[in-house]
């Protein structure tokens, strides 16, 4: 699952991405090795401390990933200080929204009695927009971005029962507290429990997220 910033400098042409996880940024090299590509572990509620990064970058992507900060707006924060002027950022996050069956919510908290041993005081690391797309470009702006585009998508994701087992543990927090021998089947009890609400066919699913997409200029 991508959920890196990245940072990106137009000449000479080069990336920066880092995650909080070291994890993450060893499965992101495995996926790509380019050699102008740096990857580093790092908070991004503290880029704004990251003086080497201060009004270094041409461009910023966040990528499914401010979801999972509790403070996404010392990350947004850090993401226009490390921006040059007339800098670009792309940033999406998962929107709550009464209307759309929070799929990684149910993901990241399913449980049972079997399995209360390994839940208890586990609390999901998941924090979705709780406002509409006109208080999420109100506090772009407050930040000092230029506001180009902020739109509401409902992303439904038609996938197989075995490719959800595959991708739905990338959601999964607590998967760390389960001993090797049953994850696979929490894992598919999980998918099937949550999946079950957009089932379509014999083999099939939908995965609905509703996401705030937005594109602003420093």
């Amino acid at each position: 699952m991508a959920r890196l910033f990245i940072l990106s400098r137009s000449s000479p042409s080069s990336g920066t991405a880092f995650d909080v996880a070291c994890e993450m940024i060893a499965e992101a090299k495995k996926l790509n090795q380019a050699e102008n590509i740096t990857y580093s572990v790092g908070d991004a509620t503290r880029l704004t401390t990251y003086t080497e990064y201060s009004k270094a970058f041409d461009k910023a992507v966040a990528h499914y990933c401010l979801h999972w900060i509790k403070d996404s707006k010392a990350a947004l924060k850090g993401i226009y200080n490390s921006l040059k002027p007339g800098g670009l950022c792309f940033l999406n996050t998962t929107q709550k929204n009464p209307d759309v069956i929070d799929t990684l919510r149910a993901l990241g908290n399913y449980n049972n009695p079997r399995w209360d041993a390994y839940m208890k005081s586990y609390k999901h690391a998941y924090y979705p927009f709780q406002g509409s797309v006109d208080d999420y470009k109100e506090i772009i702006s407050s930040i000092g971005f230029e506001v180009i585009d902020c739109t509401q998508e409902v992303v439904e994701l038609p996938i197989t029962f075995d490719e959800a087992k595959e991708y739905c543990p990338n959601f999964m927090g607590q998967l760390g507290r389960f001993p090797d021998d049953v994850r696979e089947e929490y894992v598919e009890e999980a998918v099937k429990y949550v999946l079950d609400t957009g089932y379509k066919d014999d083999e099939g699913f939908t995965m609905t997220i509703c996401v705030i997409s937005a594109v602003a200029r420093k």
